[in-house]
């Protein structure tokens, strides 16, 4: 069985009245591609905002690799090696893929380069980014800007941004959203290429069940604050308390 990567221990958080996260204590593995899914408005957003630092749980734990992340800020975990993406890419339109990917390799080396005049000049920095835009196939397009791309594209493009940074942990908050049929297929494929090479696990928050099951080794499932469903997909399809409240016929 492979190590807790991440462990959350009696997490809470409530806006108001409504509850969001409710006594919610699980822990990922290394290398396990895992699902969270849920119907609108059962605490997806709220649990991965909470576990990249996007916002503070009001009670509970977060541990990383036995560390207490707890209260630490975005770019300190981000630092640690936990990342995430978002449902709306987030990429330098003006930009070439090739830099917008030599960013956050120049910030995470702390080098004093100067962005736009020597970044190509630097050897150890194109050898990251070509390396990079290799595994998300989009080494041929480096020179392309990325307002060019498609948008399966500018997906793939996004979680190579986010391989920069060389996450432990990455969620990948619905990679799919917006894709047809061939793009999905296309950033599928990749992230299970990514997932077997073994350096990077990940969450991904999807509410596309064929991608779900078709991608994950574990599924967890949240309503109103409350995991009712965790195991593998077929655990969680046959679960009458998921069919019951999210999954219905869909999976008969």
């Amino acid at each position: 069985m492979n190590a807790a990567l991440l462990e959350v221990r009696d997490l809470n958080k409530a806006f108001g009245n409504v509850v969001t996260a409710r006594n919610l204590s699980f822990s990922l593995a290394d290398g396990t591609l895992t699902s969270i899914i849920g119907p609108n408005g059962a605490g997806k957003s709220t649990l991965i905002n909470i576990l990249s630092g996007s916002i503070p749980p009001d009670s509970g734990e977060i541990l990383f690799q036995g560390q207490d992340i707890t209260r630490y800020p975005i770019d300190r975990r981000v630092r640690q090696g936990l990342c995430r993406s978002f449902q709306v890419a987030n990429v330098f339109g003006h930009l070439s893929l090739f830099e917008n990917i030599a960013i956050p390799v120049i910030a995470l080396k702390q080098k004093a380069t100067s962005f736009l005049c020597s970044v190509k000049k630097d050897l150890e920095v194109k050898q990251a980014v070509d390396k990079i835009l290799d595994r998300i196939g989009l080494l041929d397009h480096s020179h392309v800007s990325a307002s060019a791309l498609s948008h399966g594209d500018r997906r793939l493009l996004e979680v190579g941004i986010a391989l920069a940074a060389k996450p432990k942990l990455l969620f990948l908050d619905e990679p799919t959203a917006g894709m047809n049929p061939v793009e999905r297929t296309r950033i599928l494929q990749n992230i299970r290429d990514l997932s077997a090479e073994g350096e990077v696990t990940f969450v991904i928050v999807e509410h596309d069940m064929d991608v779900v099951f078709s991608l994950s080794e574990r599924v967890i499932v949240l309503y109103r604050g409350n995991i009712i469903g965790d195991g593998t997909p077929e655990q969680v399809k046959s679960n009458p308390k998921v069919r019951e409240v999210y999954l219905g016929e869909e999976v008969a």
